[in-house]
């Protein structure tokens, strides 16, 4: 008789993370930013990219909405996703992420990196607590 291991590895919360990572990449795709805002805490840190970080729901809404005037399209594929739990309430994932644009002005660029993420399990559900983007390269 074949015997699989699988106490201790949270099978439902790490459905629940990596649909929350699809949703936001779909939503990203569609320019929904109130979906996107969906998956992060309201006390959220997110770093795209350089030192600045932004602060909570209002921060994200307004770069959201600065990118999307600069896009025309883009399409977010979330590979490789790593999700270790700290706590019963907490945990940490990392995502390869592939992210085509193209620009208002038509031109075309993809960027290559991770998603290095915390996560909170609260009342509402798991959100994003901290996301910094790793740029491996465009």
């Amino acid at each position: 008789m074949t015997t699989y291991r699988v106490d201790g590895l949270r099978f439902p919360d790490r459905h629940d993370i990596e649909q929350l990572m699809y949703r936001y990449a779909k939503a990203a795709d569609m320019a929904d930013i109130e979906t996107q805002l969906t998956v992060f805490h309201p006390d959220c840190r997110v770093r795209f990219s350089g030192d600045a970080w932004l602060e909570g729901h209002d921060d994200l809404r307004a770069a959201w909405r600065n990118a999307y005037t600069r896009y025309a399209q883009t399409s977010h594929a979330v590979t490789n996703i790593s999700i270790t739990f700290t706590g019963t309430d907490d945990a940490e994932a990392e995502s390869l992420i592939t992210a085509w644009h193209r620009g208002a002005d038509g031109a075309e660029w993809t960027l290559h990196g991770r998603y290095v993420d915390t996560w909170f399990k609260g009342v509402e559900g798991w959100k994003i607590k901290t996301r910094e983007i790793v740029a491996a390269g465009a």
